[in-house]
This record gives structure tokens, C-alpha cells and sequence, in this order.
């Protein structure tokens, strides 16, 4: 037994508490904390794990275990889980160019409104047209009727043509833009890691939801977790991240059998069988 398993297990024994009641209060599973006690860590998966389970089983029974983990650390495996690819956590994704600029976006509605014009400018020259048709009536039915009959027509043609005037067309309300559809789309698959391509909404969430044991991590581009910590999840367990601030995610899964991702309600499909494996989804958001 190492000096750093004595130490949480006498402090743990101080506060009278037992494994069991440890394990309702870190979460963490009955076996990985004996073998802290022990210093036995070949059932936790890596080093990476070790510390985190440590740090939480300090905080639980009062202890600093930044600073236990600094004192023994010759205590400790070295072996961390696979680096986040240096090209995941610098190069931001590229915003694909839009095809069209404001002239062709609005090129619909300046034909809706030239079509307008043009319709008002045909019903106008008919008009006009059936009203120089009664004035050569009038004229031919008068016979010796004196000239001033006419003049009296003349008088009221404008009167009625401004009656008949058509009304001036109301500019139309623009539709509200649509909400852009989500697309997840694979990227590349490359030894232990699977990169997709995420369009869609600008609010996005992360699913996980396990169906057995399968420990997992969640990071951000500048490698922060994202998760309430990364830990193992038990059959049952459920739990939801906002990456809506995000550009990409890493999420390294312990056992893909066991636990389901989705991206606003859509499947992210696991396209190797491999334990572990690691998966990255950029976002290039449509709005």
C-alpha cells in the first residue's frame, strides 16, 4: 500500500465513513477506490483517471489533493490518455464562403417589383385606350349637336380618370429568415479518431446516455473539460453540455457499446469498434 492510499484512507476512517457511503458521495465506483487505498490502479483507465478520482476522493473527506498529488507523485502512473492532436486545439475551422452577396439575395424581389410596373403600365394604356374610344362615339352620335357638349366631357374625363386611378401597391412584407437545418457529416476517420462536420443552429447541445459502464471525457478547443468532471458513467446515467460557444469538441469514449452521443436530438454514429476511441466534431454554424 502506498503512502498516498494510507493517507485518503486514514482520513476517511477519521470521519467515520465507508466505501460505500464514499461512493454514493464521489460517484466513483467501489473497486477504483480500494484500489487508491492499495495503490493498485491497473482498473482505472489511465493516468489521466487516476488523478481526477484522487483529487475527488480528497475533496470528499477534506483534503487538498492538488497537493497530495504533488507530494507522491512518484506514486503515480504515467501514462495519460491520448494527447488532443495539436491541430484540433489551434487551427479554427473555416467558414465556408457565401455564394451569394446582397445584389443576388435581393434580385428576386426587384423582378417581383419590375413584373408590378409593368402589369399597372398595361392597364393604364387599355384604359386610356377605351376612353379615346367614347370620345369618338360621343362625337359621331352628336350630329348637329353644338360643340360644347364635347368641351362638357372633356371637362370630366380627368375627374373620372383620377377616380379610376389604381391604387398604389403596399411594399411586401419580407418572410422571416428559416431556421437553418443541422447536418452532421463525416469528416475523416483516422486510426483511434473519428472527425465530423456539424452545420446547423447556433444553439447546440451535447447527449451522452449509458446503457452499461463506460468512463468518457469531453474537451473543448483549448483542451478545458467540459463535462461536471471527467468519471465513468453507470448504466442509467444521463447527462446534457451546451457547446453552443464552441467551435469543436474532443470526446474520448471508454466502451462505444455502452454509451449513446447526440447532437440536438440527431445520433452521432460511431463508425469504428474500437475501445477506446476518440471522436471530434467541428461546427461551422449556417446562421
Amino acid at each position: 500500500m502506498g503512502q498516498l492510499g494510507t493517507k485518503l484512507k486514514q482520513a476517511r476512517l477519521e470521519q467515520g465513513l465507508s466505501l460505500e457511503q464514499l461512493n454514493e458521495r464521489t460517484k466513483i465506483q467501489k473497486h477504483h477506490l480500494e484500489g487508491i487505498e492499495t495503490g493498485d490502479y491497473s482498473a482505472i483507465p489511465g493516468g489521466f483517471y487516476v488523478r481526477a478520482f484522487i483529487k475527488r476522493y480528497a475533496q470528499a473527506v477534506g483534503m487538498d489533493g492538488d497537493a497530495l498529488l504533488r507530494e507522491h507523485k512518484n506514486e503515480l502512473p504515467e501514462d495519460e490518455p491520448e494527447a488532443v492532436p495539436a491541430e484540433h486545439l489551434t487551427r479554427r475551422p473555416e467558414k465556408k464562403k457565401r455564394s451569394s452577396g446582397p445584389v443576388a439575395e435581393s434580385m428576386p424581389k426587384v423582378l417581383v417589383a419590375l413584373f408590378i410596373v409593368f402589369i399597372l403600365l398595361v392597364i393604364w394604356y387599355f384604359y386610356l385606350l377605351s376612353t379615346s374610344g367614347n370620345d369618338v362615339q360621343q362625337e359621331e352620335e352628336g350630329g348637329d349637336v353644338e360643340y360644347e357638349a364635347p368641351a362638357e366631357q372633356t371637362k370630366e374625363q380627368p375627374e373620372a380618370a383620377e377616380e379610376e386611378e389604381a391604387p398604389v401597391d403596399e411594399p411586401e412584407e419580407q418572410p422571416e429568415p428559416e431556421e437553418p437545418q443541422a447536418q452532421l457529416e463525416l469528416e475523416s476517420v483516422s486510426g483511434e479518431t473519428t472527425t465530423y462536420t456539424f452545420t446547423g443552429p447556433a444553439d447546440k447541445q451535447l447527449e451522452f446516455a449509458a446503457n452499461g459502464e463506460s468512463w468518457l471525457t469531453v474537451l473543448n478547443d483549448d483542451g478545458a473539460e467540459l463535462l461536471s468532471l471527467a468519471r465513468v458513467f453507470e448504466a442509467g446515467e444521463t447527462e446534457a453540455v451546451d457547446v453552443s460557444d464552441e467551435t469543436s469538441v474532443f470526446m474520448r469514449v471508454g466502451d462505444y457499446a455502452m454509451l449513446s452521443i447526440e447532437l440536438n436530438g440527431e445520433t452521432v454514429p460511431y463508425e469504428q469498434e474500437r475501445k477506446p476511441q476518440n471522436i471530434i466534431i467541428r461546427f461551422d454554424d449556417a446562421e
